[in-house]
């Protein structure tokens, strides 16, 4: 961070509860706000950009989710999965 930056940290921890929610008001006003899907959206590409995620490709998502849209579950005959872990651990 600037020092100019810093400075101004500094001033608005000074202020009043009352004149930190006002000028929170007037930032909300000046800055343009946006959605909670863009700020994470951007949110990903940046940690992507540093190499701490990567994205799949659009193209393989939409592959994907029509996989996931053709599934269908296998029926299996007798005891629940979960019922024979239960009796294991006994």
């Amino acid at each position: 961070m600037s020092a100019t930056l810093d400075k101004i940290i500094e001033e608005v921890r000074a202020l009043t509860p009352e004149e930190q929610r006002q000028l929170v008001e007037q930032l909300n006003a000046i800055i343009p706000s946006s959605s909670e899907d863009e700020r994470e959206a951007t949110f990903k590409q940046e940690l992507a950009a540093k190499g701490i995620i990567s994205l799949p490709d659009p193209a393989s998502r939409k592959e994907a989710e029509a996989e996931f849209d053709d599934y269908e579950p296998i029926t299996v005959e007798g005891q629940p999965l979960s019922e024979m872990i239960v009796e294991e651990r006994r």
